[in-house]
């Protein structure tokens, strides 16, 4: 004879699903919270009072809907069962305030309010329901279901009042009175718990002004008034974190999917500028609602992070994952990753972005998701099954469009609001080719510059744009794109004609470059005897030729970039290749000179001396000769403090090459400004200053500079050498210090003859 038995629950099933589940304090705080917003709260305080001593408690309060007997009955103390997942939570509710009426639940496991034994070993609940006056006590001891496992769940009892003393007389809401805390919380703790609350929400939920959490904790107000800063403060409203505020000039994707509806809209912007806006059929039949939204972040972005918000960006977390406006556990936290973005990024590493490159957020809505649930401990994430498999997919999917123009078009931080970057616009058209290309396109929205940054350098790849622009403009119907798209065909056609002409120029430039190496490297030839010179002369051999490295290096690099306009097509005036082949031929000639000057016998420096004015030799050189060698990066300034000539005997070529020297190295020490500087001092003697802004040189190392070979640059090491012993002909002597701020300065005195 066969009968129905019934499972029998332990009591110790309270520690299964709550401190054995919710294991950290701030999740177990997020709950509470959470319960709150559920219960339609525009305000919950976190209180924290009497730390540090054995009457230490936390206390949860929120001015929510609140609860009567029959829901402490039927729903607080029934296990594991939630009103709001069954939709039966706000049954018999009044909406008097209509804001909360379509307000999403963050929970609906029916454990959460388990977190209170997590927090202390007692509960004390105090709650009166909105539009009454009766207010509702429950006291729970939770060691009380610790003491006989035998013992069952139901048996253990909480004690219950109505109408009893008040201790928190708010008109209506819940209050959650913790004590006998499990866990210390000192400063740090408070800070870091306001810091992960400030993430709890969505920043861009619409709820979100209608729900603040404020922290207040008496035993810090003290060490508060030491700070001015937000974020060294303890007490006070907690501010959600919202990334556009932070106004990074970066690179930033958007990717959603609305509805029910099968498209995708993605927008790609750089800095402030639209790169494209794409619709496109979904291959996701599972999602809906789910919007994705990545900030790339570049040292810059990184930098400007840091300042603002006073830590790194991966100290602060990467990608935060919200359902319902909630943020759920772990996603975004600082070295986690369930999603694997930095086992995806371990495959190919320099061309994908990881989670120290990327921050951002996934938003999840209820409508059409309720199969994204998570998991009971809270702590994991969401459960994974095919709807979150489908997820990661669409998140991979948002990072690879990303990876595509961080990598392939800004190669790696250089945005194309940062310089009028022509190689850069012309990757864009490539990037718009490729995206265009796809049959699954619906719509596609291009840049307002777009028929700017068509260029002769891309005609194949504007070529395909415009054709695959015009085919989407005329199956949508939208005249506007098709008007561009008719503009962008006669603009290209114009870059066509005048691409062709471009090539003959290139070709006649590059034959007149070779020549100029032809004759660089014959005259360079004719010095090859310098190599039988005596060993006492080596050092001054090797000074010369550092000086012809310096020129030699002018003209490699015009011959360069010559070389890679010609390779990538990109048009050259005649007026800049003029320029150009005048710079060559004038850095041949210098070159040449001190070929000249080498051959002569043992390199005696004191020869061919004449007088000349130093100042407005200087000057001269500054202003005619300095523009050759110097690439532009670094800015050079000439001050004359000395109204009077200053005649002196010298050889000319040695001023060049102390002048070429001093200009190579401020550059090599990435310096940006390079002021030079003659005047007379008192005794009348004239000082020749070279002062920049560069990396500087440390204390330790000013005594070996002069040193043949030494070196804190990359540069060889010869060129203060051979100006040292330039100025120590010349009867002068040269200095070096630091400056206050950065960089160094060299002063050259040359005193007055008598």
């Amino acid at each position: 004879m066969s009968e129905n038995l019934q499972y029998r629950i332990s009591s110790a099933l309270k520690d299964i699903i709550g401190r054995d589940l919710i294991t950290d304090d701030y999740v177990a705080i997020f709950e509470l919270v959470k319960n709150s917003f559920d219960a339609h709260a525009s305000e919950v305080i976190i209180e924290f009072k009497y730390l540090n001593t054995n009457k230490a408690r936390i206390i949860i309060s929120d001015n929510g809907k609140g609860m009567s007997r029959e829901d402490i009955s039927k729903k607080w103390l029934f296990v594991a069962y939630s009103a709001k997942k069954d939709g039966t939570e706000d049954n018999n509710y009044d909406y008097r305030d209509n804001i909360f009426a379509n307000r999403p639940f963050a929970g609906a496991k029916g454990i959460g309010r388990f977190s209170c034994d997590r927090l202390g070993k007692k509960l004390y609940l105090e709650t009166t329901k909105r539009g009454t006056s009766k207010t509702q006590i429950l006291r729970t001891n939770w060691e009380n279901f610790e003491v006989d496992a035998q013992k069952e769940f139901v048996d253990i009892p909480v004690e219950y009042m109505e109408n009893g003393a008040r201790k928190y007389p708010r008109p209506y809401g819940t209050v959650l009175e913790i004590s006998e805390l499990r866990s210390k919380w000192s400063r740090d703790k408070l800070l870091k718990l306001k810091d992960s609350l400030s993430k709890l929400i969505n920043p861009i939920n619409d709820n979100d002004e209608n729900f603040i959490i404020i922290i207040r904790v008496s035993d810090e107000l003290d060490k508060d008034n030491e700070f001015d800063d937000y974020k060294d403060k303890v007490n006070g409203k907690v501010k959600n974190f919202i990334f556009e505020q932070l106004g990074l000039k970066t690179t930033k994707i958007c990717s959603r999917i609305k509805n029910n509806n099968d498209i995708i809209v993605t927008t790609l912007v750089d800095g402030g500028t639209l790169i494209y806006k794409i619709k496109q059929h979904s291959e996701y039949e599972l999602l809906h609602n789910i919007k994705i939204t990545l900030y790339y972040l570049s040292r810059k972005a990184k930098y400007t992070f840091t300042k603002q918000m006073g830590m790194a960006s991966r100290l602060y977390g990467n990608l935060f994952l919200y359902k319902n406006g909630f943020r759920v556990y772990p996603y975004g936290e600082p070295n986690s990753d369930p999603m694997g973005i930095d086992k995806r990024k371990s495959r190919k590493q320099r061309s994908r972005l990881g989670t120290g490159e990327i921050i951002g957020r996934v938003e999840i809505t209820e409508a059409g998701n309720n199969h994204f649930v998570e998991t009971s401990s809270r702590g994991d994430g969401l459960i994974k099954n095919e709807y979150y498999d489908e997820l990661t997919k669409f998140v991979f999917q948002a990072i690879e469009m990303l990876e595509k123009y961080v990598v392939d078009v800004q190669q790696w931080g250089f945005s194309i609001e940062d310089d009028n970057n022509t190689p850069l616009s012309s990757r864009v058209i490539d990037l718009l080719a490729t995206l265009t290309n796809s049959e699954n396109i619906v719509d596609f929205q291009v840049p307002e510059n777009f028929i700017d940054i068509i260029e002769a350098s891309q005609i194949n790849s504007a070529n395909s744009v415009v054709k695959n622009l015009k085919a989407i403009a005329k199956e949508i119907g939208d005249e506007n794109l098709l008007g561009v798209t008719e503009k962008a065909i006669e603009k290209v056609e114009y870059l066509r004609k005048a691409k062709e002409e471009a090539d003959r120029l290139a070709k006649e430039a590059e034959k007149k470059a070779q020549e100029a190496t032809r004759e660089l490297k014959t005259t360079i030839s004719e010095n090859l005897f310098l190599k039988s010179i005596n060993t006492s002369d080596y050092k001054e051999m090797i000074s010369l030729l550092h000086h012809v490295g310096i020129y030699a290096g002018t003209i490699e690099n015009k011959l360069k970039g010559i070389s890679l306009r010609t390779q990538r097509k990109i048009p050259i005036s005649n007026e800049e290749l003029w320029n150009i082949i005048d710079i060559i031929g004038l850095e041949v000639k210098k070159i040449s000179n001190i070929a000249i000057f080498a051959t002569k016998a043992r390199f005696n420096l004191k020869t061919e001396a004449t007088i000349i004015d130093i100042n407005n030799y200087i000057k001269e050189y500054v202003q005619n000769i300095i523009p050759t060698i110097n690439d532009k990066k670094m800015r050079i300034k000439y001050v004359d403090d000395n109204k009077d000539k200053y005649e002196i005997e010298v050889k000319p070529i040695e001023i060049n090459i102390i002048i070429d020297n001093m200009v190579s190295n401020a550059r090599k020490a990435k310096a940006k400004v390079m002021v030079i500087k003659t005047q007379k001092t008192e005794k009348g003697d004239i000082e020749i200053s070279f002062k920049d802004d560069g990396v500087g040189i440390k204390e330790e190392e000013i005594k070996n500079i002069y040193n043949m070979g030494y070196t804190t640059t990359d540069g060889s090491g010869v060129g203060l050498y051979h100006v040292k012993r330039i100025v120590e002909s010349m009867a002068a002597s040269i200095a070096v210090k630091k400056n206050e701020t950065e960089g160094v300065t060299f002063k050259i005195l040359i005193k007055e003859k008598t």
